[in-house]
Parts: structure tokens; sequence; C-alpha cells
């Protein structure tokens, strides 16, 4: 499979947060009902000096335009004495999108590096003028996790949430998934994942669709798992939509590709290049 990429003109688009954390393994809301979350406390995926880009593109109708980069990269770094992994994404509109909509995500993530359970979070985004900083302390001791969020000029808002077993934040919930052996997983088999997102927790699901073969921008096949997300109607995304995401068939489980209806057009994210895995790349087939 080849995804159809093609450089045309320009439209609007609502974030690069969307193509952040809708498109990259789709982690969106999807209830506030409890659900039984799955811990995984063995990292095998990733490591110090990981680093992957992804080209985030839009249509709507037959016009379609690459709107941005998004680049994670892993870094060991201590965080308040802990040894840890320093998880980051960074999200940018193109120069020559900014005059339409101009983004500037951040995000970072401290998880110990032994039991990969999160430490902190820290969010700042910069969307068309719309600016939101939110910071996450997950502190074990008092079970709880420690919430400020601010948007605009508005005050800065405080939270406290009781914490959850195998509760992650955005970011540490992506690579926490990639420590998932999906590669046992069976055809519609369903993995929870808890995220805290802003003051509020989240439950989500993964459903198993199969493998696949799919080429990135780097023009290289790859031998994919296939999973998909169900969305939830009134967001950006149309009800009952799968949000389909295709990643490596090999130990490291990266994203090659990534497509998701919304209701004004579609989203894909494309792997471009990648460097500093833990482990050889096998998925590649030519």
């Amino acid at each position: 499979m080849k995804p159809t990429h093609s450089k045309k003109t320009s439209i609007g688009i609502s974030s690069l947060n969307l193509l952040l954390f809708s498109g990259l393994f789709a982690l969106t809301l999807l209830s506030r009902q409890p659900l039984k979350a799955q811990c995984n406390l063995s990292n095998q995926a990733y490591g110090d000096g990981e680093e992957v880009t992804f080209v985030a593109a839009y249509n709507w109708g037959p016009v379609w335009v690459d709107a941005g980069l998004v680049t994670f990269s892993v870094r060991d770094e201590d965080y308040f004495g802990k040894p840890s992994y320093h998880l980051k994404a960074v999200g940018k509109t193109f120069k020559s999108y900014d005059i339409l909509f101009k983004v500037r995500d951040y995000y970072d993530s401290w998880i110990n590096r032994e039991t990969l359970e999160p430490i902190g979070f820290k969010r700042y985004i910069y969307e068309g003028g719309y600016t939101l900083l939110n910071t996450l302390y997950f502190d074990k001791y008092r079970k709880a996790v420690i919430s400020n969020t601010k948007t605009n000029d508005n005050p800065q808002r405080a939270d406290t949430l009781p914490a959850r077993t195998c509760g992650f934040d955005m970011l540490s919930a992506i690579y926490h998934t990639r420590t998932l052996d999906l590669a046992s997983m069976k055809p519609n088999e369903r993995h929870f994942v808890t995220v805290a997102i802003d003051d509020a927790w989240y439950d989500i699901y993964i459903k198993m669709i199969g493998k696949d073969v799919v080429e990135g921008l780097d023009e290289k096949q790859y031998r994919c798992i296939k999973f998909s997300v169900k969305m939830v109607q009134g967001t950006i995304f149309k009800g009952d939509e799968d949000v389909l995401v295709w990643v490596t068939d090999d130990a490291n489980k990266v994203p090659v590709y990534i497509e998701a209806k919304i209701i004004v057009g579609t989203v894909k994210v494309y792997l471009k290049a990648m460097k500093g895995f833990r482990n050889p790349v096998t998925s590649v087939i030519r």
C-alpha cells in the first residue's frame, strides 16, 4: 500500500495539536467511564538518542497541502534527581503556512527510566493566536496528579486529580503504546490506556486490525502492524470514524503512516526521517 500524497495549494487547518495526538497513535478523548487499563513496565522499543520526524498533511475536498513537521525525540536525563527519559514532541507549521494558521506546539514528558511511569509533563501550544500552558506533576506518594493550566490571558487554574493505576500523560501514553506486544494481538482485540489531559482523566483504546505494507516519504517500504481508534462524535472528528495507524512490524514499533477523517477534511501523517533507534529496523522490505 502506498498512501496518496501530493503538494498543492494551501487551505486552513485547526492545528498541529490535532496532527500530533489525534494522528500519532490517535490518543483522543473516547470516554470518561473508567476502564481497566493494562500496564506494561518493560521497554525494548526506544531509548536515548532516538529521533523521528513526520510530515503532517491536510486536505479539503481534492486539495492537499503539507502543513508542517512533527518531531519526536528521546533523551536520557535526570529529573528531580531521578534517572529519566525526557520525551519531547514539537509540531510546527511551515513558514509558508504560518500566514494562514501559525502553529508552534511543544510537549515534554519525563518518565522513570526503570518503571516507565510518568513523573512530570509540560505542554505549551500556540495555535493561530490561542495559547495554552499545562503542567502535570505525578505525585506517587500523595497518589495524586497536580495540574496547572493557563489559556491566553485567563487566570491560571489549579486542579488535583486522583492518581490512576497505569495513568499516563499525552506523550508518555504514546511511548507506552510502543512497548506493547502488538504483534501478538489478534484482530479486533483491544488495549485500554488511561490519559490525563489538562484537568481530567480519559480512557481510550486501540483496536487491532492486522498487517499491511506501507511506503513512507523516505521511499522505503515497511511491513506494518495496523490498528484503529474510534473517535467521539462532537469533537473535530466525525462520529464512528476510525483513525487508522500503521507502525513498523519490528521491535521499534514506529508509526509510518496515520490517517484520520475530521469534520472538514482528512489528516494524514507520513514518516519522513528517523535515526537513533534502539533496535535494527528489520521491517524494511526495500
